[in-house]
């Protein structure tokens, strides 16, 4: 047996595994995406069962493309992963710059600062919208009470009562609520993902050459010059990686959606999917296909722009 043979001996099994393991997934999820597949129809029993004789052929699609939360899903998707990774990216660079140079107790900050990535999504939810964000219970609330009170006491101050009388009555934001829901969802997902950015940066930071940096300096360049010049071209290829990493998985965001707001005006294309997956699978598996789609023009955009990256 050659020397080429034999490495792709061994390594056939693996890949086998892997395509069986990817594609019969995919395969049945686009079979489904093309029959009419309803758990519960009375009307139609046949229906119930994923049989050929249900083909719809693209009549799924049509039907998921005419529904009225599938362009409002898409859009959340993308403003949603777009604000997490923009979060990230920049709150990562600065803690990690901050917390790359030598203090006491650095080894104690920076296994805090990693601590948040390794809460599960669910609890990391629960916490933010009943302990911090709640109107009423929460820290929000409790915060934006005592600001409210301390104004009431300054308004009878003698010299200064006048200007705080002229401050409105501070209202705590509520959440849960339809407007506001998708914004509580990139705050606890920024303070759990940004842990990852600043493990990376971090990393990243360790192998920077300090005698450009000494050089710099003894040059005259101000700090801002030296972290444009110099940190941030740095960092380009973790950033490049970071964004991709964090894209595929800031994609099939569910459980922050789902206990946040029960999808009320915060949909995403997972979400969507579920709620399709209660009783109409063929429509739930077309939206699948849809968010395949979706992840690979994404996917796509971002290995040209790493690619470009690493290439420089």
């Amino acid at each position: 047996m050659s020397d080429r043979k034999l490495p792709r001996l061994l390594q056939s099994p693996a890949v086998l595994l892997l395509l069986v393991w990817m594609l019969i997934p995919l395969g049945m999820t686009l079979y489904f995406s093309f029959i009419r597949y309803v758990l519960n129809s009375l009307r139609r029993p046949e229906w119930t069962s994923p049989s050929l004789s249900n083909w719809r052929g693209f009549g799924n699609y049509e039907f998921v493309l005419k529904s009225k939360d599938f362009l409002f899903a898409i859009q959340n998707s993308l403003f949603i992963v777009c604000s997490i990774l923009i979060l990230t990216v920049i709150l990562g660079v600065l803690i990690a710059v901050l917390i790359n140079k030598t203090f006491p107790g650095q080894g104690i900050v920076r296994v805090l600062l990693i601590s948040p990535f390794f809460v599960m999504p669910a609890v990391n939810a629960v916490l933010w919208i009943n302990m911090i964000l709640d109107p009423v219970l929460g820290l929000q609330g409790i915060a934006i009470g005592s600001i409210n009170d301390l104004i009431d006491g300054l308004r009878a101050a003698p010299g200064v009562g006048w200007f705080f009388s002229l401050w409105p009555e501070l209202e705590p934001i509520s959440f849960r609520a339809t407007q506001t829901s998708a914004y509580a969802v990139i705050i606890m997902v920024t303070w759990q993902w940004t842990p990852f950015a600043v493990l990376i940066f971090m990393t990243s930071l360790q192998s920077e050459d300090q005698q450009q940096k000494e050089a710099a300096v003894l040059d005259g360049a101000s700090p801002w010059s030296q972290f444009r010049f110099l940190t941030l071209p740095h960092l380009a290829r973790p950033i490049a990686i970071v964004v991709m990493i964090q894209a595929i998985f800031h994609l099939s965001l569910y459980a922050e959606i789902e206990i946040v707001s029960r999808g009320n005006g915060n949909k995403n294309l997972p979400y969507l999917i579920g709620e399709f997956a209660n009783n109409n699978i063929g429509a739930a598996s077309a939206t699948g296909i849809f968010a395949v789609i979706l992840a690979n023009i994404v996917a796509f955009f971002l290995l040209r722009m790493i690619g470009k990256t690493l290439m420089e």
